[in-house]
């Protein structure tokens, strides 16, 4: 009898279910160790607060695996059971506190896994707790207002619960930034536009965590706030106004008006800061009390009474910052397509441009060589290394000839990328950089906050100078030892890039010779950023020592010239070290030399230094003079001006060691 093959096919799908259900549960067996699930551990209390006389403690364990207590030196403190398995809890009794202070014992409770942990820190009050508030009742304008209650506690900060009870729901979180100090309660109201006044009620309490009976201590105060208008509208100010504002709560109903620059996002520059600026290029920095629905360029009247101006340290630079903005002070918002921050050139900056958004003309990378940041990767993962790390300054040039640097952290993802080898603009904030592991970067500096805001033609056929001649050493080895020169990578063959007194190069290290050692390179592919023999090293240095670059012309040349150059010198522990002084000199014939500049260069990193090294070559650029145009011979040396080292102390002759990593002169097209 034939089946029909509709049931047929429903029949065989049902049967392969039932195998396939089989199979599944057979192999959960095999599979159960690969499929248990991590650790989990959650503690309700961290930090449990208990009364001066003896008691007793549960603290609730919630897990899916077995856990154990840590040691504690508390002998104050007894433990009933130290380790339990699943949801739990963990005992503890107490002595009776008799001394005139608070005691506290931290210990871990630890899952026997995974080790996943977390750590209590209990606190045994010296006296019963007091919480008392020195007023019961406050009225309020309508305007944003930053409040001090005074308030006496024996109870830690954590152990104190905060709630607001509004007798309107609608209109409510109109108050924020409540905060408990040891002496006192502040907390802001935001500004009240409804035309009635309204009413909230703080409440302060300190909940008994022990196992007794004993009342909880709590303490309030009512707010009333008055009805909008009763302060009448804030004055606008200018922004010079604002930045003369002493330190402390603005007491002035006042308000700004102008466009939002930066929110505080950017890995370039400090985190949760938002900047506005006016109209000329003035800005300040603000922050606020949660997220503000601001986007970058809107324009904004900001509320500036109630705020309070304190400081921040960015770059070893200190800036005013307005803190305890809320979005009760922003009582205007408008997106500005119109807007545009300011086209300088780098010479028009002044110190009324700092924190601003600023469009850089025409410039372009003094070394287009290399990521933005060029260091060895290995050094953001070692924590002595912070301080060489955390920003890395690349020189920029515009096309008048004057230079400043570009300012990259190490967060930004983007730092090892090829910087672009023609010219353009650049926006950024512009700030003062005067810690840095780099030395002395000049007045200002730069700092972008996005890739995009570097917008420099790619193609060095599409800037504003040309190379006259460059030494950028890629891995370079095959030559006979004594080799007496080393062509330039561009330019002239017969140029020459040589040490005083010099023996020629050099496979391994000679004295008086040059020898190829690695340099960093940001953008190098892989993760240690090294290529390899392609930067000068030489190990014998001392007063009136030098690098020379010579045999090169400049004839027909009648624009702008530039040098660029890096160059460090080797670190130790001690107080050698490689040169640290130089000096720029340039000269027609060999005999009279004329100085251009000074400079101070840093010592390369080594294990367990913090300060005073860095983590690659630092880069140099100077504007030439223009006696050096359309000469058929001009000669430029580096020359080490006296006998200090990296560390500060005497230069170890012969074996202080330093490096140039490059060397070049452009002039404009």
């Amino acid at each position: 009898m034939m089946m029909n093959k509709k049931y047929e096919q429903q029949i065989l799908s049902k049967i392969f279910l039932v195998i396939s259900t089989l199979f599944f549960l057979m192999t959960m067996g095999s599979c159960s160790k690969e499929l248990e699930a991590p650790d989990t551990l959650e503690i309700e209390n961290l930090s449990p607060v208990v009364r001066a006389a003896a008691g007793t403690l549960s603290i609730d364990v919630l897990s899916n695996t077995s856990w154990k207590m840590g040691k504690t030196d508390a002998t104050w403190l007894t433990v009933e059971n130290t380790a339990g398995t699943g949801n739990g809890q963990l005992h503890l009794a107490y002595d009776e506190n008799n001394t005139v202070d608070p005691r506290t014992v931290e210990f871990f409770i630890v899952t026997t896994k995974d080790g996943k942990y977390h750590k209590i820190e209990l606190t045994q009050l010296a006296t019963d707790p007091i919480l008392e508030l020195d007023q019961e009742e406050i009225e309020v304008g309508s305007r944003s207002r930053t409040h001090e209650i005074k308030l006496n506690t024996n109870i830690p900060a954590a152990g104190i619960s905060i709630e607001v009870l509004y007798e309107e729901e609608e209109g409510s979180n109109w108050i924020a930034g409540i905060n408990v100090g040891a002496e006192t309660l502040t907390f802001q109201t935001a500004l009240n536009t409804i035309e009635e006044e309204r009413v909230a009620t703080i409440i302060l309490s300190y909940g008994n965590t022990s196992n007794d009976d004993v009342e909880d201590v709590w303490s309030t105060i009512t707010v009333t706030q008055m009805a909008s208008g009763n302060d009448g509208p804030p004055e606008l100010r200018d922004f010079d106004y604002v930045k003369e504002l002493p330190l402390g709560v603005i007491d002035e109903n006042i308000s700004v008006m102008g466009n939002i620059v930066s929110t505080g996002v950017s890995d370039n520059f400090r985190k949760n800061t938002y900047i506005i600026q006016d109209e000329n290029s003035s800005a300040f920095a603000f922050e606020a009390i949660g997220s503000l629905p601001l986007n970058q360029y809107d324009k904004v009247h900001l509320l500036l009474d109630g705020a309070s101006i304190e400081t921040f340290e960015d770059g070893g630079t200190s800036y005013r910052v307005i803190k305890n903005i809320s979005a009760a002070n922003v009582l205007t918002r408008e997106p500005d397509p119109s807007f545009s921050p300011k086209k300088l050139r780098i010479n028009e900056l002044t110190d009324d441009h700092v924190l601003a958004l600023v469009i850089l003309q025409d410039v372009e990378f003094a070394i287009p060589h290399g990521g933005y940041s060029n260091f060895h990767e290995y050094y953001t993962t070692q924590s002595y290394a912070d301080y060489a790390t955390k920003h890395y300054p690349a020189p920029i040039r515009d096309i008048q000839g004057d230079n400043m640097y570009l300012i990259t952290n190490r967060a930004v993802t983007y730092r090892r990328n090829s910087v672009p080898k023609g010219s353009g603009a650049i926006t950024g904030l512009v700030v003062k950089v005067l810690d840095s592991a780099y030395g002395d970067l000049g007045e200002y500096s730069i700092r972008h906050l996005k890739e995009s805001a570097i917008a420099i033609d790619p193609n060095q056929a599409n800037g504003f100078s040309n190379i006259l001649v460059e030494w950028e050493l890629g891995p370079t080895t095959g030559f006979p030892n004594g080799t007496p020169n080393l062509p330039p990578t561009t330019g002239p063959t017969n140029a020459t890039l040589q040490k005083d007194e010099g023996t020629g190069f050099y496979a391994s290290n000679t004295l008086n010779g040059i020898y190829l050692i690695d340099k960093y390179r940001g953008d190098k592919s892989g993760a240690n950023t090294v290529i390899s023999n392609s930067s000068y090293n030489v190990n014998s240095w001392g007063t009136g020592r030098y690098w020379i670059m010579d045999n090169v012309s400049t004839l027909g040349i009648t624009s702008s010239l530039s040098l660029q150059f890096e160059a460090v010198s080797v670190s130790s522990t001690g107080s050698g070290g490689g040169p640290r002084d130089f000096a720029v000199e340039y000269s027609l014939d060999g005999e009279n030399w004329s100085r251009i500049a000074n400079y101070q260069i840093t010592g390369q990193i080594a294990a367990n230094q913090v300060q005073n090294v860095t983590a690659g070559l630092k880069m140099f650029t100077y504007k030439l003079p223009n006696e050096l145009l359309n000469k058929p011979n001009i000669k430029i040396r580096l020359m080490n001006i006296n006998n200090t080292s990296v560390n500060g102390g005497n230069i170890a002759i012969p074996g202080s060691t330093s490096r140039l990593g490059h060397f070049s002169i452009k002039y404009n097209k």
